[in-house]
């Protein structure tokens, strides 16, 4: 078995960049816009999809649908049209709650935000936390509807957990109702 020595400099530089990479995608609309970016900056080209293709041996392309995924593919020098080729994906979502549409409700003097529980979140983690916002909105400008991101870095939601005497039995099981309860 051949033994390798690993770069400790080079470790570090990578989850340094792996990290950055997290923070600027706080939703999958950021992460698709931050690929996106990094692609451009390495001399990839945009296709669009509702356009005929032109791929070339040795291309470098990337095509994004609905804001939300981006595909990026390298063609080999040996490329000819009719070849198969190989593809490999990921995902740029994760568990979250989303805002619902139409989402503005007051209770008890407080504003409330309706939201839903996208994926399969471990929900329990989400109460009594400082909460943000990100994603996108769509706006109508005199160029039509046009599609913004939207990050609000600083703490401006939370989902407050009961308080124990009025909950006697949550700690046995903890089971918010997650249409009511988040």
């Amino acid at each position: 078995m051949a033994a390798f020595k690993l770069d400790r400099a080079a470790v570090l530089k990578s989850a340094e960049g792996l990290i950055d990479f997290v923070n600027k995608g706080p939703s999958p609309y950021h992460v698709v816009e931050e690929c996106k970016r990094q692609l451009m900056e390495r001399n990839f080209t945009e296709l669009k999809e509702k356009e005929s293709w032109e791929i070339k041996p040795n291309g470098l392309y990337f095509v994004v649908n609905n804001f939300s995924t981006i595909i990026a593919f390298a063609v080999g020098g040996q490329y000819k049209p009719g070849n198969g080729f190989n593809a490999v994906g990921a995902h740029t979502d994760s568990p979250c709650l989303k805002v619902k549409p139409r989402s503005n409700r007051s209770r008890c003097g407080y504003l409330q935000v309706g939201v839903e529980c996208y994926g399969g979140g471990i929900w329990h983690t989400w109460f009594d936390r400082d909460l943000t916002v990100a994603g996108r909105v769509v706006v109508r400008s005199s160029k039509g509807l046009e599609h913004k991101l939207v990050h609000i870095k600083k703490p401006i939601l939370c989902v407050p957990n009961v308080c124990i005497h009025l909950a006697r039995d949550d700690h046995l099981k903890f089971a918010p109702n997650k249409e009511n309860h988040m």
